[in-house]
């Protein structure tokens, strides 16, 4: 975490599953997901973090455009203005509650908000 507490930007390489509990770690630290596979980007984090808000939060580098097309990810990252990077990053950091576990007894502020589960839980009876 302590790393992820000071980058801007994180990366979320694929992994054995198309989720990775890094993504979550990563809005946790206020740092901004860069994702590499579609499949991961927007079709498994719809819940957390909303598909139609997906570039105002999250960056999105196709993985052959870096494997197969010599696309250097720093270069990328660069090129993005200070001040998305700053709206990102805020846009992130709103996300918080979102991706956590919620305290029963936690203060006010936070029991107005939907937590992880709540989202979960909803999410699962839509589908139903």
């Amino acid at each position: 975490m302590r790393p992820m507490l000071s980058a801007s930007f994180c990366l979320q390489p694929p992994g054995d599953t198309t989720t990775r509990r890094s993504t979550f770690d990563a809005v946790l630290a206020g740092c901004i997901p860069v994702f590499f596979e579609e499949l991961s980007a927007k079709a498994q984090y719809g819940w957390h973090l909303p598909e139609a808000e997906f570039e105002e939060l999250s960056v999105f580098i196709p993985k052959e455009e870096v494997v197969f097309r010599g696309m250097r990810i720093l270069d990328v990252l660069q090129q993005i203005p200070r001040g998305r990077v700053r709206r990102m990053r805020e846009r992130v950091l709103e996300l918080m509650p979102s991706v956590f576990y919620r305290k029963h007894n936690s203060s006010p502020g936070l029991k107005t908000k939907k937590d992880a589960v709540d989202l979960a839980i909803d999410g699962t009876l839509d589908k139903i």
